[in-house]
């Protein structure tokens, strides 16, 4: 109940448009596709991530920056659609991936992400994308 209630009150003092980055990056996959990416860099980007948004275009994502690695884990808490996640270390190889995770319809959500592998990067992108592009773990992600 805190934690929802400490989410609502983000939300309402950083609206998701406040909280971004203007910057966009680009994610090359090893096939050669290239999804656009908002960026999420700052605590409160990271932490507001995809939550209250009715959909992820296609195409896009977004990438999460750490200020170090670790294991670094997610919820869906407040998303409405099922996404693929992929971690990536600092030489931007994928460490670990969740496919289709689905959004959280009830407290207490479930984390999904590494217990050990260290990550300094993550993309969130649409479901299916993982398999799509047959991304694996040790594969290299360019932006």
């Amino acid at each position: 109940m805190r934690r929802a209630f400490l989410y609502l009150l983000l939300f309402l003092t950083f609206p998701p448009s406040s909280v971004f980055s203007k910057e966009f990056k680009t994610a090359l996959f090893p096939s050669g596709t290239k999804i656009k990416m908002e960026v999420a860099e700052t605590p409160q980007a990271r932490q507001m991530g995809l939550m209250f948004r009715e959909k992820l275009s296609h195409g896009t994502g977004m990438l999460f920056i750490f200020p170090s690695e670790a294991p670094h884990r997610f919820w869906m808490k407040n998303c409405k659609f099922p996404i693929d996640i992929i971690w990536m270390n600092h030489k931007k190889q994928i460490v670990y991936i969740e496919q289709s995770v689905p959004p959280c319809k009830n407290d207490p959500c479930p984390d999904y992400g590494p217990k050990d592998q260290l990550a300094l990067y993550v993309i969130e992108t649409s479901a299916g994308t993982i398999k799509k592009e047959k991304l694996r773990i040790g594969m290299t992600v360019g932006f």
